[in-house]
């Protein structure tokens, strides 16, 4: 243990002092306060990373790379989402509030998976993914809703697609949403 002895009334009024209390780990900060000197012990704190395999480098850079469009009128579910992906790694993900603005500005191959909220003013998400279907076929879709689904009602209306079977019923653990996004993508 180190002991540091400052002796304040000899530090200039507008002075910050950092002392090296351990070499590289600890410095003591002082500076002036109200009615005398604020005195800080600041700790460096280093990340423990295990160490990556090639295959774990590999899905992280893959899942970085993934562009996701999240599409839902209510702006703090779309900020929610795009947090907890980001938060995963996920870093390009794009957010829109309005159905018809994001189909006016899709573009074919622009996104690998879309988020798309069911139930939104003017374009419900069936419609919007319609939509861009006809733009790009290939890109994957996962549906988000506070509703119950009729699954055989939407076969009805998309008897011939493969991929409606990402339904995220909202509201969901942002755990699970992000493990969801995962498998899809």
């Amino acid at each position: 243990m180190t002991f540091v002895i400052v002796f304040f009334e000899l530090m200039p009024e507008r002075a910050v002092w950092s002392i090296p209390v351990k070499q590289g780990d600890e410095h003591m900060i002082a500076a002036p306060g109200s009615g005398g000197f604020s005195v800080l012990l600041m700790q460096r704190q280093e990340k423990q990373y295990p160490p990556q395999t090639k295959d774990d480098e590999y899905h992280k850079q893959s899942h970085r790379r993934r562009r996701i469009l999240i599409v839902d009128d209510e702006p703090d579910i779309t900020l929610a989402f795009r947090k907890a992906l980001r938060d995963k790694g996920f870093e390009q993900v794009k957010t829109i509030n309005d159905p018809t603005l994001a189909l006016k500005n899709f573009k074919a191959g622009s996104y690998d998976l879309l988020i798309l909220d069911i139930v939104m003013p003017e374009m419900d998400g069936f419609s919007l993914y319609e939509e861009i279907r006809k733009i790009d076929n290939k890109v994957k879709v996962c549906f988000i809703t506070a509703f119950d689904i009729n699954y055989q009602a939407l076969r009805a209306v998309f008897p011939a697609s493969d991929d409606l079977g990402c339904f995220i019923r909202k509201p969901v653990d942002m755990d699970d949403f992000v493990k969801r996004i995962k498998a899809e993508i």
